[in-house]
């Protein structure tokens, strides 16, 4: 899409020109408080946190990130940068529009990662943490195989389909139809402690599971077979799904996520295309006991259309999602967002710079863009969070002038971009129409989501 891909990236690189270059060891925005807007709180304190992930569960401090706090003319009033441990400290209480800039990386290449909040306080801000195997696999990464003997599991005959995952990583695998033994691959780095394995098991014959089982290995070897003998059945809830497009030609998709500390230890993936073909309950994941429940079901819609000549892939996702505690007994109501609202204003987009999502309920909307350049590495990612009606001119009067960032932004605007893509996300949480309140809730929201991929 060639006009939204130049307006975007015109507009985000021209708004952030002033980053990078490198420090010549002068100050010239600021320190928090003399910034000539509301002074800063010094009783307030609030931390967002950048880091790395390598592939092996090893975690870096970003420490080049920073936060960047707008005035109301959307100069840099105040620049607030990371510790040794990747800790943005912010100690300013009242609203403001913020922007959080930290580097990704790809195919060994760093690229910026720009995060704009549009009228929020300080404790919206989202912890980033990049998730790159460029990044600290410097082959003292060191890996090795379990074997699990899961016979002694009732799903387990006369098969089982077994989702696993281990404490360091952020990927979970599924063998299915496994009929006593499942090999799982865990990876440490500097020879730290191997990695806890979390396993969720279902019997292989059941289109929709009617048990599950899962369990948490901490204590394994590697030259001998492990029997799982601590599986726990788990507790289920009811839902009710509601608000499914009925005229869809995609699935209709239930994944179901056990987390503690935002880290996957059990899921399920149900799909089918009508809500008939979906469980009527769901497991509730209780081990260990500071676990937390994510139940989250979506429509898909695939389309296409052509702008300049060129075909224009579209994604549509709209559903509803809910992070529940592991005492949770009632049923889940789960309203997913109306697919005609939301599509209907995410196509109105592209007619206008301005949005208007109210019509859907969305609370806010983030709209986010990346590309590549011709040489097929990331150019930079950029996000920006707003409430639910708004226009992109923002990106216009926000500047970043005389700030030191670790990048040096030096892009050419004439140079063809190779591919994008471009997303809109909008979120009603239920419980509220609130802007502010709604941002970072865990309740029961119904959300939808496109992707334009060009």
């Amino acid at each position: 899409m060639k006009y939204k891909n130049t307006f975007l990236a015109a507009g985000i690189l021209a708004a952030l020109a002033g980053c990078g270059g490198g420090s010549d060891g002068e100050t010239n925005v600021p320190p928090p408080g003399n910034s000539g807007d509301n002074p800063t709180n010094p009783s307030y304190e609030y931390v967002v946190n950048a880091t790395y992930m390598s592939s092996c569960g090893y975690i870096t401090p970003q420490t080049d990130a920073m936060v960047i706090r707008h005035g109301s003319d959307g100069s840099a009033v105040a620049v607030y940068e990371a510790d040794a441990n990747g800790d943005i400290a912010i100690d300013y209480e009242d609203v403001a529009t913020y922007t959080m800039l930290n580097v990704g990386y790809w195919n060994g290449q760093p690229y910026p990662r720009i995060h704009t909040y549009v009228d929020v306080t300080a404790d919206k801000l989202v912890d980033r943490r990049i998730i790159s195997q460029d990044y600290v696999d410097d082959g003292t990464c060191d890996c090795d195989t379990v074997t699990l003997d899961i016979s002694s599991v009732p799903v387990a005959s006369p098969a089982a389909n077994v989702v696993y995952s281990t404490t360091t990583a952020r990927t979970i695998y599924e063998d299915r139809d496994l009929d006593d033994f499942v090999d799982v691959e865990v990876c440490r780095q500097n020879n730290e402690e191997w990695p806890a394995i979390a396993l969720t098991l279902t019997n292989s014959e059941d289109d929709v599971p009617e048990d599950y089982y899962t369990a948490l290995i901490t204590n394994y070897t590697f030259d001998e077979t492990l029997v799982v003998d601590n599986a726990v059945l788990s507790r289920k809830v009811p839902i009710n799904v509601s608000n499914h497009n009925e005229d869809t030609n995609g699935n209709l998709r239930l994944a179901i996520r056990g987390r503690v500390d935002n880290i996957i230890y059990y899921a399920d993936n149900i799909s089918g295309y009508d809500p008939s073909e979906l469980p009527n309950s769901v497991p509730m994941f209780e081990e260990p006991g500071e676990a937390t429940t994510g139940i989250d079901v979506f429509n898909t819609e695939y389309q296409e259309f052509y702008d300049y000549g060129e075909e224009v892939n579209i994604t549509f996702y709209t559903g509803a999602e809910v992070r529940l505690p592991s005492t949770h007994t009632a049923t889940v109501d789960l309203p997913m967002m109306s697919y005609n609202l939301f599509a209907e204003q995410a196509m109105s987009f592209f007619t206008t710079e301005n949005y208007d999502f109210s019509a859907s309920g969305a609370d806010s909307v983030e709209i986010g863009f990346s590309a590549r350049n011709a040489e097929d590495n990331v150019a930079f990612f950029f996000t920006l969070v707003t409430p639910n009606k708004g226009s992109l001119d923002i990106i216009d009067t926000l500047d970043a002038d005389n700030v030191d960032f670790a990048l040096d932004f030096d892009f050419d605007m004439d140079e063809e971009l190779s591919g994008s893509y471009m997303f809109i996300h909008t979120k009603d949480v239920i419980s509220t129409d609130d802007y502010l309140e709604s941002l970072g809730s865990d309740e029961m929201t119904a959300y939808g989501i496109v992707y334009f991929d060009f």
